[in-house]
């Protein structure tokens, strides 16, 4: 049978290479999304006057294909390199790290690229697919805002979290139910901080130690932000596991209290997030999975490295093995 339409589940960064690749071959996608926007965790908070990257920090390439791409998205416009000072941090001790990385950030927000990306594809947004059925030789969708999608797909193909896509998988198609039982995610809690003035700290990010944070960042470092002072921290993950089920209210005030530690400066206005699938724990050993017999397959940073890069190279690698 021929493959025409596709439907893609999910539009960060894993989705939305899929679609583009698929679609440089002259087929019909349409991607859904749960959220009102693109990204996945390619995320920013506005804020008032201030915003921040409470997802995605930045992102490096290392593959030469993966440069590639990053090169045409610079020409673009799309990303721009990060410069800011970045530190390990332990007890107060700040040593220097290999700043000779390139780094590189969406402009003017890390979810920019994503928007970018997706304008000239068909996205419906705003829909929570919760089911997946195949009929004969068709899939058919179904959404909680609007029930049956009107149209029928000949391949659908899961960019979302392991839990989630094995939420939808029918219960038939054990192997790659197999595969989304046996990854484990780890999550994280993040505190977005929105300062009054400017945190004296002489870095720009740091990866810290003994701490409840594993990374904070100043948000207006980066290219094309706001001037206003903000501030991403990041718990790291035995932290968040730990008070995965605990609410914001609850998280809020422990959050803020470590980061005031490490800044010496009160944090009067802040938001929080919690990432329940934030990093992959037990990756596979495959960068995408097609069941070409049920014309369905998974693709996603968490079946190899939770990196932009790995979510990039799974949608790409699994796109170009639809025919």
């Amino acid at each position: 049978m021929k493959i025409d339409h596709i439907a893609i589940i999910g539009t960060g960064m894993a989705g939305i290479s899929c679609a583009k690749t698929l679609l440089a071959a002259g087929k019909r996608v349409t991607l859904f999304d749960k959220s009102s926007r693109p990204g996945g965790r390619m995320s920013t908070r506005i804020f008032e006057d201030w915003s921040a990257d409470h997802g995605a920090q930045y992102f490096t390439a290392k593959g030469e294909s993966f440069k590639a791409v990053v090169n045409s998205w610079l020409t673009q416009g799309f990303i721009e390199p990060w410069l800011g000072k970045i530190v390990s941090y332990k007890n107060k001790q700040i040593t220097e790290v290999d700043n000779s990385i390139q780094r590189y950030v969406g402009v003017p927000a890390m979810n920019s690229l994503a928007k970018y990306l997706v304008e000239d594809m068909s996205v419906n947004f705003s829909q929570t697919i919760c089911k997946v059925e195949q009929v004969e030789d068709s899939w058919i969708l179904f959404s909680k805002e609007q029930g049956q999608i009107q149209d029928s797909f000949d391949l659908v193909i899961l960019a979302i979290p392991p839990k989630q896509a094995a939420d939808l998988i029918p219960d038939g198609i054990t192997n790659l139910q197999e595969v989304c039982s046996h990854v484990k995610m780890l999550p994280c809690w993040t505190l977005i901080a929105y300062q009054e003035s400017n945190i004296t700290l002489p870095f720009d990010g740091a990866f810290v130690e003994e701490s409840p944070f594993s990374w904070i960042a100043r948000n207006n470092s980066k290219p094309l932000r706001s001037n206003n002072e903000s501030w991403t921290a990041q718990a790291n993950p035995e932290w968040s596991s730990q008070y995965i089920n605990y609410s914001k209210s609850e998280v809020e005030p422990l959050l803020v209290s470590a980061f005031e530690e490490i800044v010496g400066q009160a944090c009067k206005r802040y938001q929080s997030h919690l990432w329940r699938y934030a990093k992959v724990d037990s990756p596979t050993n495959e960068s995408f999975i097609l069941d070409k017999n049920n014309r369905i397959g998974i693709c996603g940073d968490w079946l190899v490295n939770s990196t932009i890069e790995s979510a990039w190279t799974s949608g790409q690698m699994l796109g170009e093995q639809i025919e």
